[in-house]
């Protein structure tokens, strides 16, 4: 049953500016990365903690997010999550080094995760499904766009004026403002009282993080032992995970949800989304202002493109959905995924914003247009209303994964082939061909995730017959 509202048009508004936020703060570093890097004088490998600590949090603690959602009602839960994010960006703003900051950056991460799944179920809840969710949630991708495009912008302006604290002081008074406006909301009664099994949670989080801190700091750091441990923690802890959720009363994850092929198939391609373009802005941006010698403004007005793109697509992409469905816009998405990803990893130290980083981050905007609606609409559609909040946490958790593994992957790769002299060495031959090894192994990621993509989209073989025989009478 749809929540009711004065103004469906108003809370749609309200929503997706609590959305613009999350990504907004999830973007807006990027572009000072290299000023943290220069004050802190911290490593490559250190240095992507700044944005992993946000996803890893965000991601692991996305479905209690959802379930806090329905035991204490989703506006309170909403409102919680606002002003826990605007007191960990003002910590953030204040760091004395780079230990502090990337624990707020962590704190940032878990707020973050009360607020997402509450947009997505009372967008869910407001509008019914069908043709107007679907606009909705074009609507929803398209200002997730903006956060991140407004991110970049805002993100390269501040640090040039103002310097690197300025962009999370910036977020403080964005959270309050929507805080203070959430009571246009419709109030949710809270759901049943249903335990929260934390430890699930926290077994999957640091599951995860033990397999990016492997790939990103083991062989540097640990040697192969110090990495076959922390590989074998992380299996470890995962399978605890499992045990855990199967003998739950109320588990994080539904039984039997991730066993709907069309669902699964959406959660990986959100993974995908995720793997591509946090990591590829990471990398881009360390490329521009180390290798380019780019401004922080000029770095993130490169961008600007791919945003745009981002934005026209999304809203094509919800009216392509209705007409033909979630397979063919998804599978589209994941191809534009691999070609963009495969520009990039071409990249020449002259001439390379117009011969390969326009056309190659134009295309992963596609991607991301095409994989946002797409995902979005698949993961809700046919389910349970009471199921609406897991598929909000799972939505927002695949990509936040991705981004975390994938951004590990491409540093691992980066470092490896420049010889250690990626951020030591930026103009060298060395650093260009790590850069070049960091694409090419986001391109072997796309290739592969996207093949896992359109094998679980693929339709039964009965279903296929039954199709044919239908046309044929």
């Amino acid at each position: 049953m749809a929540v009711r509202t004065r103004s469906a048009s108003a809370a749609l508004l309200l929503l997706c500016a609590a959305q613009l936020m999350v990504l907004l703060d999830a973007s807006i570093v990027h572009i000072a990365l290299p000023s943290i890097q220069r004050e802190f004088g911290v490593a490559s490998g250190r240095l992507q903690w700044i944005t992993t600590a946000y996803t890893l949090c965000f991601g692991g603690f996305l479905l209690v997010g959802g379930r806090l959602g329905d035991r204490f009602g989703r506006r309170r839960t909403l409102a919680a999550g606002m002003w826990l994010f605007a007191l960990a960006s003002a910590a953030a703003g204040f760091a004395p080094s780079a230990g502090a900051l990337i624990t707020a950056r962590a704190l940032q991460g878990l707020s973050a995760a009360m607020v997402a799944p509450m947009v997505f179920v009372f967008v869910a809840a407001i509008f019914p499904e069908g043709p107007s969710r679907n606009r909705a949630m074009g609507v929803l991708s398209a200002v997730s766009a903006a956060g991140f495009v407004t991110g970049l912008i805002l993100g390269g302006t501040l640090t040039g004026w103002l310097g690197w604290r300025a962009v999370f002081f910036a977020t403080v008074l964005i959270g309050l403002l929507i805080a203070a406006m959430l009571p246009i909301l419709p109030p949710d009664r809270a759901g049943e009282r249903r335990p929260l099994y934390l430890p699930g949670a926290v077994a999957a989080t640091l599951g995860i993080g033990c397999l990016v801190l492997a790939l990103a700091e083991g062989g540097a750091s640990a040697g192969i032992l110090g990495t076959g441990g922390l590989l074998t923690a992380s299996a470890l802890l995962l399978a605890l995970f499992v045990r855990i959720e199967r003998s739950a009363a109320y588990p994080l994850l539904p039984p039997g949800l991730l066993a709907r092929r069309p669902f699964a198939g959406a959660a990986m391609a959100a993974f995908l989304f995720g793997g591509v373009i946090g990591p590829s802005i990471f990398m881009l941006t360390l490329y521009m202002q180390r290798a380019l010698g780019y401004e922080p403004l000029r770095a993130a007005a490169a961008f600007l493109p791919q945003e745009l793109t981002v934005i026209a697509v999304a809203q094509l992409a919800g009216r392509l959905v209705t007409r033909y469905g979630t397979r063919p816009v998804l599978l589209a998405g994941a191809a534009a995924f691999a070609l963009g990803s495969w520009l990039l990893s071409q990249l020449a130290a002259q001439d390379a914003w117009l011969a390969y980083i326009l056309p190659g981050t134009v295309l992963i905007g596609v991607g991301v247009g095409c994989v946002m609606v797409g995902s979005s609409v698949a993961m809700t559609s046919g389910l349970a209303r009471d199921d609406h909040a897991a598929a909000a946490g799972l939505w927002n958790v695949a990509p936040q994964i991705g981004a975390s593994v994938n951004l590990a992957v491409q540093i691992a790769a980066a470092e490896w082939f420049s010889d250690g002299r990626l951020l030591r060495d930026p103009l060298s031959p060395a650093a260009l061909s790590g850069y070049r090894a960091a694409f090419a192994a986001l391109l072997a990621c796309a290739l592969l995730i996207g093949a896992g993509v359109w094998l679980l989209l693929r339709r039964p073989a009965a279903e296929r017959r039954s199709r044919k025989q239908g046309r044929a009478t």
